[in-house]
């Protein structure tokens, strides 16, 4: 792929004839521009099932729009991009898998090299999908008369990155739900804010970078929880680097090492236990609050076992707020959901769902980029031995504010149709001067 010195260009494909499942995402990849300043290889990785009913095969187009964007608010790309990955056996750069894989990358930043920025993408997969679900470990046997015991290790999450084995930095992640979670018929036609573009989050390292130009150095990511994790956690990420001219910086060079934080998070455990074991309430609270991040965490858990525990009912309520140099927000996950083993064999979960995501992210130019999301779910899904049934309302809005745009989608589907879709954007100080509004409104 290659693009020279084209300012502006765009890719031009026809429309495809589709049959089946279809539907498009878009992305900024504005941040990359200096990867795409020469030629670049490209790897297009889609996990697919290849067993039982999920064979099946994708037909994708990717195409490029380029444009040329006047504002005064508009952050300079990066002049370096450098991965932080895992190569597999085939040389090709994947996501490390964690506990599992020593997830460490070794680089070496340019001498010129004046702002640097962190970017992670963390994903909880396997046992770790519904993390927030998961118990300290002291309650994972307490239904075992009823043949039933849960995933350990409590429902905390952090993201730790190291320099060279120093903690510098931590996140906690949002608590995505993909496209089958909880209750599939939630997500039938619309999804989970971020199931398709999976938050990512970011660390200033420019407080460290005397001591990155002084050669080459290791960056590592740890997932810890309640102490460990179950399997598994997918992260990766890439430095983004902003240069400011020659460097001065004499070729040995080197500051003391990087100002270290707490490896582990305070974190305290209360809950009860009923005298007959049939249900349990457990309460996680973790902080930390020193500078420079302001982190707060609370998650509580209530099971309860009905009729010999044919019936469980469960309740997670998850609040995260945070503040750092970069960002700052909350995110609250609240589920509330009743399982039952039918007496006819089949297996019935009627289940209620509402999250929020707000994160206001600081730019270049010290302007904010804000990100509000609020999603509210209903549904049901049965299990039977011949036939599985699934069925759910949902609506999800998207607020999203920066210096130059403004864009707000409301989206509500009852059964299997999109009932209302409302969509307004609107761009500030475009290069033509004017601002430019579009509303589109369904009502089926």
């Amino acid at each position: 792929m290659w693009i020279g010195n084209t300012e502006v260009w765009r890719t031009c494909t026809a429309e495809p004839v589709w049959s089946g499942i279809h539907f498009s995402f878009s992305k900024d990849v504005s941040a990359f521009k200096s990867l795409l300043s020469s030629a670049q290889s490209l790897v297009v990785d889609i996990g697919n099932y290849v067993i039982g009913p999920y064979n099946g095969t994708f037909n994708a187009t990717l195409s490029i729009d380029f444009y040329r964007i006047e504002s005064p608010h508009s952050e300079p790309p990066p002049g370096h991009i450098i991965p932080l990955s895992k190569r597999d056996s085939r040389g090709v750069s994947t996501y490390f898998s964690l506990p599992d894989d020593k997830s460490a990358a070794s680089v070496v930043i340019p001498r010129n090299s004046s702002r640097i920025v962190l970017e992670i993408f963390a994903s909880g997969n396997g046992q770790e999908e519904f993390w927030y679900s998961n118990v300290p470990e002291e309650y994972v046997d307490t239904f075992a008369a009823w043949n039933i015991t849960f995933l350990g290790q409590g429902p905390f999450r952090e993201l730790i990155v190291f320099i060279d084995d120093y903690p510098i930095g931590v996140l906690w992640p949002f608590e995505v739900v993909f496209t089958g979670g909880i209750c599939p018929g939630f997500w039938r036609p619309i999804v989970g804010h971020r199931t398709f573009d999976l938050p990512s989050y970011s660390l200033d390292l420019t407080p460290f970078i005397s001591y990155l130009r002084g050669g080459r150095h290791e960056i590592r990511f740890e997932v810890q929880g309640q102490p460990h994790t179950l399997q598994n956690w997918y992260v990766s990420g890439h430095l983004r680097v902003w240069s400011s001219g020659p460097s001065s910086l004499p070729a040995s060079a080197s500051s003391s090492p990087p100002q270290s934080i707490s490896k582990k998070a305070n974190i305290t455990v209360t809950g009860n236990t009923t005298n007959d074991n049939t249900s349990f309430t457990v309460t996680t609270r973790a902080n930390r609050h020193g500078q420079p991040f302001i982190l707060d965490y609370e998650n509580r858990q209530t099971y309860q076992g009905l009729n010999n525990g044919s019936t469980i009912l469960q309740s997670v309520l998850q609040k995260t707020s945070f503040q750092t140099p970069l960002s700052s927000g909350h995110f609250i996950f609240d589920l509330e959901m009743q399982e039952s083993d039918n007496p006819d064999g089949t297996i019935s979960i009627n289940a209620n769902l509402s999250q929020t995501f707000h994160r206001s992210t600081i730019m270049f130019d010290g302007s904010l980029i804000i990100e509000h999301a609020e999603v509210s779910s209903s549904g049901r899904l049965l299990i039977g031995k011949k036939r599985n049934y699934s069925q759910g309302n949902t609506s999800v809005l998207v607020n999203y504010t920066s210096a130059y745009r403004e864009f707000l989608r409301d989206v509500r589907a009852i059964g299997f149709d999109i009932v209302s879709d409302y969509q307004e954007d609107t761009l500030v100080g475009s290069s033509a001067g004017t601002d430019s509004l579009r509303f589109q409104v369904l009502n089926v």
